[in-house]
């Protein structure tokens, strides 16, 4: 994984973690309303996914699991990552997502809380999240990662994406000017807050886990490796 780096934790990590954050419904609500403007809006995604698709490292045949598949712009090239031969299921909680998903790349998608994956254990190669863990309450993360390591085969790969704590000095006051607006009002972030999974994806488990920190246009995002 050229470019990745072995997981360092900074150890202030679990002490600043913002541990709540809007409601599964307000979660619903906001996302039911984005609809396809979060196109327009997730311009400070795109280097992290783009890097994090890279990372699950795509096969002809494998069988991914999408958490959190948005518009579906992304999961069409995940889509083509597996193809011929492999299957790709959307899950998301907001309707509208899952209708522009299966209206884009014919998927086959999954209406569901990502802290409840409704899938039997070992039936997936991947499972892809970005964006998503960052919207959960902290007490709910190490359930959700349990769900999402029951999910995967034995040595298949986990790829996570969120928004994560500064390292540049222009990351830093971007993280720090989003703290100061998520409290006053969660909502008008998304639900959104920077998060460090690393130890708590090994605590769920996982081996071979890897961290890396992509920064596009001062916005700083975690993306996590592992492996079942």
């Amino acid at each position: 994984m050229r470019g990745a780096t072995p997981v360092k934790t900074p150890r202030s990590s679990t002490s600043t973690v913002i541990q709540e954050t809007i409601s599964t419904e307000a979660a619903r609500r906001f996302y039911d309303r984005l609809g396809v403007r979060h196109d327009w809006v997730g311009w400070w995604e795109a280097r992290a996914k783009a890097r994090a698709t890279q990372l699950l490292d795509l096969r002809p045949g494998l069988r991914v699991l999408d958490v959190g598949v948005g518009t579906g712009r992304d999961h069409a090239l995940v889509q083509a990552g597996v193809a011929p031969g492999g299957m790709t299921v959307g899950l998301d909680l907001s309707a509208v997502m899952l209708d522009l998903t299966r209206a884009r790349t014919g998927a086959p998608v999954c209406r569901a809380d990502a802290r409840a994956v409704p899938f039997a254990g070992a039936s997936f190669d991947r499972l892809f999240c970005a964006y998503v863990l960052d919207l959960l309450p902290a007490r709910d993360l190490p359930e959700t990662l349990a769900g999402f390591r029951r999910v995967i085969v034995p040595g298949g790969r986990m790829v996570l994406v969120t928004l994560t704590e500064g390292v540049s000095l222009s990351s830093r006051l971007f993280i720090a000017a989003w703290k100061a607006l998520y409290a006053v009002s969660a909502a008008a972030c998304g639900g959104c807050r920077p998060l460090q999974l690393a130890e708590m994806v090994r605590a769920a488990g996982f081996c071979g886990v890897w961290r890396e920190t992509v920064v596009h246009l001062a916005v700083p995002s975690e993306i996590i490796v592992a492996t079942r």
